[in-house]
């Protein structure tokens, strides 16, 4: 698809310059980015067909851009849509739905720019005090930033963020001002989480929410440099946490094929057996698949690549890193006997763009109904597997994360180097041939 093709999907509904000053109505680019990324693998023909499927996905907020001096401010309008209803709205002319929308955006814009033109005007034009002018809140401050953040990142990962806020103004208060923020705040919040027997992975999961949130002060000039908090810990600076180890949640190679032999007492009704046999097969998928996630394995799908391989390889997009790197990394997984003889036992029929594992979602297309399932099937499997590993004298609490732990560390004992594993579980955009999983 051509770079020009979607540009126009994507046009701003209006753009103006005032001295120096540029607004732009759209949407708002750090929320559509992954969206983007799928739009530019597809052909003229297919987009229509794209638009259409996305089209009950995540509304994206609509937003005026303000740049000047090469920094930018983001004021939300409070409406958000799909790429399709604004592809539809921009368009849109008479007395359509569409055509309404975009006329009250468009008097949000007015207001932007009478806005600017004002603080222009009395030489006070700033992005806080034009925050300040279009919201009515006196004074910006730090903890608008991070609910700011929060409001672009997707379900999952605002979640996180917002648990690190609500602990931020917990211990520490809120509409924190900027000049409030650095390393003293920091250290004050890091005391009162471990005083509250917060631990360490909880800590640092926080802290670099906290930090990005403090990255985009400083890309927004409401932070100086001087004002940075984190560091060494040795520098008079806050050093970030690092999480309990996992390395040691894995199972050896001899357990996973006790774990793959498994037979179900005959005391067991036979629905339950089933259910257990499914779990079983879906965290060897998980391990054999490369180390797959549950949110990854429940968005599988036949694609096209599949039929050009020959039906012997799968391919898929890390959803976990889609908002977090430049590139789409794409992981390969070969279909060896026993993918194989998973897929013949539970997957659909292979169709191009249908679930490879439909029974995972339901048809869910929602991204908070997706999360959901996709956190029951996770419980469901460990609790099941569980249940296997206890008969099994397996004696660890077996999860879908010790399904990629496994991956990882069984290959790295094998003596298989550090830069193929990595590339194989999508540390890299290579693409990984795998084998050897189980001698």
């Amino acid at each position: 698809m051509s770079t020009q093709r979607i540009e126009s999907v994507l046009k701003p509904l209006l753009e103006k310059t005032i001295e120096g000053i540029k607004l732009t109505l759209i949407l708002d680019p750090r929320k559509h980015s992954s969206y983007i990324k799928e739009l530019r693998e597809l052909k003229d023909e297919d987009l229509l067909k794209y638009l259409s499927k996305i089209k009950d996905l995540e509304q994206v907020p609509v937003a005026i851009r303000v740049t000047c001096n090469s920094k930018l401010f983001y004021y939300k309008t409070g409406f958000s849509c799909t790429i399709a209803q604004w592809d539809a709205m921009r368009l849109a002319k008479g007395n359509s739905q569409s055509f309404k929308e975009k006329k009250s955006q468009e008097q949000i814009f007015d207001k932007a720019i009478r806005a600017v033109e004002e603080l222009l005007e009395n030489d006070s034009f700033s992005f806080e005090n034009l925050k300040t002018k279009l919201t009515g809140r006196h004074q910006l401050s730090f903890s608008d930033v991070w609910i700011d953040v929060i409001s672009q990142k997707k379900i999952g990962t605002a979640d996180a963020y917002r648990y690190a806020y609500n602990s931020f103004t917990k211990f520490v208060g809120k509409n924190i001002s900027f000049d409030r923020v650095g390393a003293d705040l920091i250290e004050k919040w890091e005391k009162k989480m471990k005083d509250d027997s917060i631990g360490n992975t909880s800590q640092g999961m926080y802290m670099r929410a906290c930090r990005v949130v403090v990255n985009e002060c400083l890309r927004q000039g409401y932070l100086k440099q001087s004002q940075y908090p984190f560091g060494r810990g040795n520098d008079g600076k806050v050093k970030i946490k690092k999480g309990k180890s996992r390395k040691d949640e894995f199972i050896s190679v001899a357990e996973i094929k006790k774990l793959m032999s498994f037979v179900a007492p005959d005391s067991w009704r036979k629905s339950y057996s089933e259910l257990v046999y499914q779990s079983i097969n879906f965290w060897v998928f998980s391990y054999l698949g490369n180390g797959l996630n549950m949110a990854d394995m429940a968005l599988l799908e036949w694609s096209e690549y599949y039929f050009q391989s020959g039906e012997s390889e799968l391919k898929f997009i890390r959803r976990k890193t889609q908002d977090t790197t430049d590139e789409d990394i794409e992981i390969i997984i070969p279909i060896i006997p026993e993918l194989k003889t998973i897929l013949n036992e539970y997957a659909s029929a292979p169709e191009l763009e249908k679930r490879i594992f439909p029974q995972i979602l339901n048809g869910e297309t929602n991204e908070v109904t997706i999360k959901k399932a996709v956190a029951l099937e996770n419980s469901n499997i460990r609790d099941r597997v569980q249940v296997a590993c206890k008969l099994l004298g397996i004696e660890k609490k077996v999860s879908m994360t010790y399904a990629r732990h496994s991956f990882a560390t069984n290959l790295t004992i094998a003596g298989v180097s550090e830069r193929y594993i990595s590339q194989a579980m999508g540390h890299s955009t290579s693409k990984s041939v795998t084998q050897g999983y189980i001698t």
